[in-house]
């Protein structure tokens, strides 16, 4: 199963998080899952940690390729075809990360591992 961590599970698992869950890391931790971590979630962590509502966030910046690997995950570009999926979603979300991830998670095939229900009005399957 291919997976895309969302940025809360992301930041979680890298810092050991008791806020990930036992079926999210389980899912994380079972080598027969391909895991990905966006680009999107690297803008995400950049954008919140310079409007300072990310405490830490310099650390992760400066270590989020490094984290990327220790998790065994590979990173996701965005594409053109991401890009035009999350900017067409008829949904009034507002919130350019989660488009994006989502689109991702469509076009990849991918199950996006999220805690977040403002993710159930795309169409994606989530774990949790």
């Amino acid at each position: 199963m291919k997976l895309i961590l969302d940025t809360h599970t992301f930041l979680w698992r890298a810092v050991g998080s008791s806020r990930l869950s036992v079926r999210a890391s389980a899912a994380i931790d079972d080598r027969s899952n391909e895991v990905f971590v966006s680009a999107a979630s690297a803008w995400e962590v950049a954008t919140k940690h310079r409007l300072g509502k990310l405490p830490g966030g310099e650390a992760i910046l400066l270590r989020f390729a490094a984290t990327v690997r220790d998790l065994v995950a590979t990173p996701l570009d965005i594409s053109i075809e991401h890009s035009l999926l999350a900017g067409s979603f008829a949904m009034e979300h507002r919130d350019p990360f989660d488009r994006m991830l989502a689109a991702q998670a469509a076009l990849v095939g991918a199950v996006l591992v999220t805690p977040d229900s403002a993710f159930d009005d795309f169409p994606v399957t989530t774990l949790w």
